[in-house]
């Protein structure tokens, strides 16, 4: 007897088999090209890694525990922390202990506020409500006072006022369903709720002068920055215009007692005075010394306003769009940079300007 079992073709059988062999496969050679690009990153060898990642687009550059991002900020790398940005890794991806970048960064102390921090928390504001498992935020890391923890206590306000409201029409719909109360007692009640209210509004502005006090806190403390910053030019416009007329003086007066004091400058031809115009560190940044354009775009955006007041941090970061504009700043100030400096910084104010327009459009 012939056996009633179908036969399945040779060449089926086979590939039901390979198939998940080969599934097999890709996934076990995508997890030795993350690891390779982990090992890339640690070893530095940036441009390795960057290759890696565009011969294999696929990669996860998040993949790994520690995350990329995580172990960059736990070594102080800031170029592999940079490159990894650029590549797309995601500032909010959480480890095992549910730390983000940013809890990672918050942990490194002061000195990595402005490599690490500042780069994260502008690729990814929403990451500073983001808790690990301890129930803690980058901000209550760093000791902040956290604007995400000021909603929740604002919700929590909404919710018990829904409760009072509510309780309040069943205590009226109850009273309707007795007997009607007389003159006296209806008047003894209204100026109960009256008191109570009173009350209420009594505490509430006790709470409240700590958060005002805050805020012009911070704008006393812009105020004082920017007088820094309009007596620092000033000084630098004193300067420069003494040092013009020193050397027309020096140039009326020909060789004199002023020319031998001035020493060796004085014997380089149009050198004199050359040390009074402004290099690149002498500029008044945001950031002392310049630095990143996206770290002093952010740091000038955390002196403004809190994210809450929508309208004045507008109109704060339209003021900064003015005086940062490359145009603006040129005109002021191109007679007091050195020439062979101009180059350098009117880039760096370029790429500050087009950072602060992307915050500005990012509120819109």
């Amino acid at each position: 007897m012939s056996d009633p079992s179908p036969q399945v073709p040779e060449g089926e059988s086979s590939t039901s088999v390979t198939r998940p062999k080969s599934s097999m496969a890709s996934s076990s050679r995508r997890q030795r090209r993350e690891r390779r690009f982990r090992r890339y990153l640690s070893a530095g060898r940036l441009a390795r890694a960057q290759a890696l990642l565009q011969r294999h687009p696929g990669l996860d550059v998040d993949a790994g525990q520690p995350p990329p991002l995580h172990r960059a900020c736990a070594r102080h790398d800031a170029p592999a922390l940079c490159l990894l940005l650029r590549l797309g890794a995601d500032p909010a991806h959480q480890d095992r202990h549910g730390d983000t970048a940013l809890h990672a960064a918050a942990r490194q102390g002061p000195d990595a506020y402005t490599d690490f921090f500042l780069p994260l928390l502008s690729r990814c504001p929403s990451a500073m409500g983001i808790k690990n498992k301890d129930g803690e935020t980058p901000g209550q890391i760093l000791g902040w006072g956290p604007p995400w923890d000021s909603a929740e206590e604002e919700e929590d306000d909404d919710a018990s006022k829904e409760r009072e409201w509510r309780q309040k029409l069943q205590d009226d719909a109850s009273r309707d369903s007795q007997e009607p109360e007389s003159f006296s007692a209806w008047s003894d009640r209204l100026a109960r709720e009256h008191a109570q209210k009173r009350q209420q509004q009594r505490a509430a502005g006790s709470c409240r002068p700590p958060r005002a006090e805050g805020a012009s806190h911070s704008w006393r403390q812009q105020e004082e920055e920017q007088r820094l910053f309009q007596e620092r030019a000033k000084a630098k416009e004193d300067e420069l215009r003494d040092s013009r007329a020193r050397r027309a003086q020096e140039a009326r007066g020909g060789r004199g007692p002023e020319p031998a004091r001035a020493g060796p400058r004085a014997e380089q031809p149009g050198g004199a005075g050359r040390g009074s115009l402004w290099r690149f560190g002498d500029v008044p940044w945001p950031c002392p010394g310049g630095g990143d354009p996206e770290a002093m775009a952010a740091a000038l955006v955390a002196r403004g306003p809190p994210l809450e007041e929508q309208g004045a941090l507008r109109r704060y970061l339209r003021v900064q769009q003015v005086r940062w504009h490359p145009d603006r700043f040129l005109q002021r100030f191109r007679s007091q940079i050195e020439t062979w400096e101009l180059g350098r910084v009117m880039g760096t104010v370029t790429a500050l300007s087009q950072a602060l327009n992307r915050h500005a459009e990012a509120l819109k």
